[in-house]
């Protein structure tokens, strides 16, 4: 319902009442002695066969209409989630404008049936008949409309940017939630329990508030291990509890109910309150596209210009603060996954040798690193340091090379004397191979 269902069903409702509506004021303008309030009106639709007639042929056009429409848009959709990956679907699905425009056509033929059903000869549903052909027409250019958004939508651009922007709304959801919390627990709290969980699914949501108030009369931190988009099933670890001392075992059952209740545990992961899931899906598309598979590096460096956008965003634009006096202890890890996913777009650009993408993950790494706070930097100095090896695989065009000296220098303007001077040491031994004949395995010579 949340997902897809709902606005659908909120339109076809819509067009009930509206036929509810028309058929009243049939029965009130039409069915009355007296000349007819609307002369033209009635001279033009008065004909109940001719109504009935018309009708029909409108509800046999819709249906079909309708159902050769959404056939070929959805075959475009399995198309394109075939190219970049199956989280195609969920954006296509999510899309108000899609869920309307669904809504719509159903409707309108619900209420072209409905009409042509109340035709009589004691009931001329005319005002019914008049809207059903100024909304079979309206139908039919919208049917334009939704195929060129449905297109539109399928391009790679639209599709990485629309996942990008819901990961920003996601963060802005989980925000509330992560500033009511703390990093690490007190060190003064010795005693500590893990709490399993006895379900299957992923992680939605943690009630930050609920656990505060369940844990008002114990002096006990709460750390959440599994954070919103985990995985979890039987017997994994949940949460684990921190107190200076060990819980009477009845008290400490009541507890562990109370917080588990206000962990919110879902078949499957959703965008709109996990910022991870947009990270994993934008990584999703990248490795698909440029992998071997494929061969395609666009849509992977459209990635590194999302990731490298959240990751500033995220560290330097809107970083969230903690509560040091709150219960409830959660790690926020959110930038290192988004780090992780560019060390992963430059694996497969290093598998399937796309010069062109590693250039543009060596050029994210170094915007980044010139300008992240000092806490993020030791992340993405180890994912350089992690990404050197793959240099070996790959030719050393001028791009790469110039983007490797980039990232080199804004190294060296950090500190971090050692990554850069590895950065050198590599790009050196690299350099070797300009003008000598090498195979993959062996382009990068051994050191002496």
């Amino acid at each position: 319902m949340r997902e897809f269902i709902g606005l659908p069903l909120i339109v076809v409702a819509a067009f009930l009442g509206l036929f509810a509506l028309t058929y009243l004021l049939d029965d009130a303008l039409w069915d009355r002695p007296g000349p007819a309030p609307l002369p033209w009106l009635a001279h033009m639709l008065g004909d109940t066969t001719a109504i009935a007639s018309l009708l029909s042929t409108v509800a046999s056009g819709m249906i079909t209409v309708t159902s050769i429409t959404f056939s070929l848009l959805l075959i475009a959709v399995q198309q394109t989630a075939s190219t970049l990956s199956t989280h195609v679907y969920d954006q296509f699905i999510q899309r108000s404008s899609n869920k309307f425009s669904f809504g719509f056509f159903v409707g309108l033929s619900v209420f072209v049936l409905l009409t042509l059903g109340s035709a009589s000869p004691e009931h001329k549903p005319i005002i019914g008949a008049l809207l059903s052909l100024i909304m079979t027409g309206a139908a039919l250019c919208m049917v334009v409309i939704l195929i060129y958004s449905t297109i539109d939508q399928m391009r790679p651009h639209s599709v990485i940017t629309a996942i990008h922007d819901h990961t920003v709304k996601a963060r802005a959801a989980d925000r509330a939630m992560i500033e009511g919390t703390r990093r690490v627990p007190r060190a003064n709290l010795s005693w500590s329990n893990t709490v399993r969980t006895d379900a299957y699914g992923v992680v939605c949501g943690v009630d930050v508030s609920a656990i505060e108030r369940a844990t008002a009369g114990h002096d006990i931190d709460v750390e959440i291990i599994a954070r919103v988009g985990t995985n979890v099933g039987f017997r994994d670890p949940l949460y684990r509890l921190h107190a200076a001392g060990p819980l009477p075992s009845d008290g400490q059952t009541g507890l562990a109910d109370a917080i588990s209740a206000c962990i919110t545990i879902e078949p499957r992961r959703t965008i709109n309150s996990d910022a991870g899931f947009g990270i994993e899906q934008l990584y999703s598309i990248a490795w698909t596209t440029a992998s071997t598979s494929k061969q395609n590096p666009q849509p992977a460096i459209l990635v590194c210009h999302c990731l490298r956008d959240i990751i500033a965003r995220w560290s330097r634009a809107d970083p969230i603060p903690e509560r040091p006096s709150a219960r409830v202890v959660y790690a926020d890890r959110a930038v290192d996954d988004a780090i992780l996913a560019i060390a992963a777009i430059g694996v497969v650009a290093s598998e399937s040798m796309q010069n062109t993408l590693a250039a543009e993950v060596w050029r994210t790494l170094a915007t980044l690193i010139d300008d992240v706070p000092a806490e993020r930097l030791p992340a993405l100095t180890d994912t350089v340091r992690r990404l050197l090896p793959s240099l070996g695989d790959h030719v050393l065009t001028r791009d790469l090379e110039q983007e490797l000296r980039g990232c080199r220098c804004a190294l060296e303007s950090r500190g971090e004397a050692r990554a850069a001077d590895e950065i050198e040491a590599a790009t050196g031994q690299l350099a070797e191979s300009i003008g000598v004949l090498n195979s993959r395995g062996t382009r990068v010579p051994p050191p002496a």
